[in-house]
């Protein structure tokens, strides 16, 4: 998002055009922009731009006479909350802030839509307060010794207002008074705000690529060599054989998903691929359940024409296909048969760091399980027929997970097997993997390398337009896929 409010600044403090302040900012950007984010900060400065030229007036402000931006930060000190609290903690507003005529308003930006977004109460509650009783930050935002804070005149009208570059989509979140601000801080997001103060135990999983700390991390095991690359320098990433596979196909595509930049969901939901997100997600369902029971085969979605879950919705061949393969998954279910005590961990992330690549590798297993002091980390696929080759150069997650088991990186205590539960349209097949054995060890090393050695090396994320093209999400944003479609 950076590059969107260093531009949105040169229109709004240097009463620049959208168009002048595009051309200074492709001139002399604050950092590097691969060519993908550029474009969509181009599209984004419009969407927003277009978005607030919609958006109504706040009460009491004459139409025709926008808010002023405010460069300086808004925060606001607080004592504990309770006794044993620290002394005082800071809330503080960050995206754009205006005012004037009395009124107060952050318009919080989205890359993508704000239709149909869930609202966040307890996000609401705070930022109003912040607006209703905050005072422009003099320090900077990262001295927190503690903030230090300027005078300002109290608002008699705050606004919170969500925005959507990708759509120029915009809605008013909240309008009204401090007092009715105040009254939004519940007893909930009291209780909410003790919770972060008082912090919780680790939870380690997807996000910990994006964390500072993870290299002291306690939860999150550091296996030098495991990628078996060096960090030459780079700065730390966040890998998972997800991304390596998108880097193989195209780096940018890889690059634009790191940024999290919107995504055309329908053009790489494919017929397969929903019904395998649908089989999986009704799988996961039944995992979880409490108490723990086995899968079993009458336990199937419908009606068989039609059937939807966990958001995927199949049809026709697929639909009947998918419940055939729920229904083949109960005689192969690791709770069948299973003692009482049977630990289970459906769809567990797992966070692991490797220091001499400095990379955070994260990797969403389908399911853990212990029997006794015997652990299994399986991975489940659905195929239409099935495949005798290599299963670790089909799935290159089970060779991650070969790694992971034989360098003690998962958790449980005891010993470990990989396996591969594939249900196909003749039905389920399990294949264990022995990750002792000194040749499979190498096989997902070998199997690996070309998942990790080129996507660690490249800084420049080129793209890779052709059939790569065909069910990216990104194509909107990538300046050579616009050129292919247009030969």
């Amino acid at each position: 998002m950076g590059p969107l409010h260093d531009v949105l600044d040169l229109v709004e403090f240097k009463q620049l055009t959208a168009a002048e302040a595009l051309i200074d900012w492709r001139a002399a950007p604050k950092r590097p922009v691969h060519p993908a984010l550029a474009q969509w900060t181009e599209q984004a400065v419009h969407g927003y731009l277009t978005a607030v030229a919609a958006l109504r007036a706040a009460p009491g402000v004459p139409c025709g006479e926008p808010l002023e931006p405010v460069s300086r930060l808004w925060a606001r000190q607080r004592g504990p909350l309770k006794p044993g609290d620290p002394d005082m903690y800071e809330e503080l507003v960050t995206d754009r802030r205006y005012a004037g005529h009395g009124v107060r308003e952050l318009r919080v930006v989205r890359m993508g839509s704000v239709r149909n977004r869930p609202r966040d109460d307890i996000e609401i509650a705070v930022a109003v307060g912040v607006l209703a009783g905050g005072r422009p930050v003099l320090s900077s935002r990262w001295d927190r010794n503690p903030l230090r804070l300027g005078q300002s005149e109290s608002a008699r009208l705050v606004r919170l207002v969500e925005i959507g570059c990708a759509d120029a989509s915009h809605r008013v979140l909240f309008e009204g008074t401090r007092a009715e601000a105040y009254a939004c801080y519940d007893s909930s997001v009291e209780a909410h705000i003790e919770q972060l103060i008082a912090g919780g135990s680790y939870r380690p999983g997807e996000k910990c690529g994006g964390c500072d700390a993870v290299d002291n991390c306690p939860a999150v095991p550091s296996v030098p060599g495991l990628l078996g690359v060096s960090a030459s320098g780079s700065p730390r990433r966040s890998w998972s054989v997800t991304t390596g596979r998108t880097h193989r196909r195209c780096p940018a595509r890889a690059h634009m998903e790191s940024l999290f930049l919107p995504r055309d969901a329908a053009i790489e939901d494919k017929e397969a691929i929903t019904r395998g997100k649908a089989v999986h997600a009704w799988i996961e369902s039944r995992h979880r359940r409490t108490p723990q029971q086995p899968c079993v085969p009458d336990d199937v979605p419908g009606p068989p024409e039609a059937w939807e879950y966990g958001g995927w919705r199949v049809t026709g061949l697929q639909a009947r296909l998918g419940i055939q393969m729920i229904g083949d998954h109960a005689l192969v279910c690791p709770l069948r048969d299973r003692p009482e005590d049977t630990e289970v961990h459906p769809e567990r992330a797992i966070a692991v760091y490797d220091p001499d690549a400095d990379v955070v590798i994260v990797a969403k297993t389908d399911l853990l399980y212990r029997v006794s002091d015997r652990w299994a980390l399986r991975e489940t696929k659905t195929v239409r027929a099935l495949s005798e080759g290599d299963p670790l150069e089909q799935h290159p997650q089970l060779a991650l997970a070969v790694l992971l088991a034989q360098a003690g990186a998962l958790p449980g205590a005891g010993h470990w097997q990989v396996e591969l539960e594939r249900l196909t349209g003749s039905g389920p097949v399990v294949t264990q993997l022995d990750v002792t054995a000194p040749d499979v060890i190498a096989r997902a090393q070998h199997v690996l390398d070309p998942y990790i050695t080129p996507w660690r090396a490249d800084s420049q994320y080129p793209t890779k337009a052709g059939k790569a093209c065909e069910d990216c999400p990104f194509t909107r944003w990538c300046p050579d896929a616009a050129k292919r479609s247009s030969t």
